[in-house]
């Protein structure tokens, strides 16, 4: 397994893999395929993208660095890993990668959210992530 930035040529394959595993629950994601790599195309230009690969692509992580009050802080907008190949330590690999590169750049700290009742919490709370207490998510809709 090759972790890897991803080229222009993998947003269709990360495209359908992303479609796939984010329309299931919890998440229960609508996007069409046109928007996810709208949605990847700028992503490929204005933040990073890299790939687990071995034969094909079995992980995605999307992420931007951001300066802070703080310092740089890493921002994770998607992780995602193919249902076939979820606990074979994909997503482990994506992590410890995405901490490597915080520390190579002298990060002060990974942020990212995911839905209150995604499985996924279980493994962050093991690689030793831990639930804001003191930040709450926000959002409105723009109509």
């Amino acid at each position: 397994m090759e972790i890897k930035k991803a080229a222009k040529k993998d947003l269709k394959e990360i495209a359908s893999l992303m479609k796939k595993e984010i329309g299931k629950p919890p998440f229960n994601e609508k996007d069409s395929i046109n928007f996810i790599l709208k949605s990847l195309r700028f992503y490929l230009k204005n933040s990073e993208i890299y790939i687990s690969t071995e034969n094909k692509i079995e992980g995605v992580l999307i992420f931007q660095v951001e300066q802070w009050w703080e310092g740089k802080v890493i921002i994770i907008q998607d992780l995602v890993v193919s249902y076939k190949f979820q606990k074979k330590g994909i997503g482990k690999n994506l992590m410890v990668f995405i901490e490597k590169y915080a520390k190579k750049i002298k990060a002060k700290r990974i942020y990212f959210e995911t839905n209150k009742k995604s499985s996924a919490i279980k493994f962050y709370k093991k690689m030793g992530y831990k639930i804001n207490k003191d930040r709450i998510s926000m959002n409105k809709k723009m109509k």
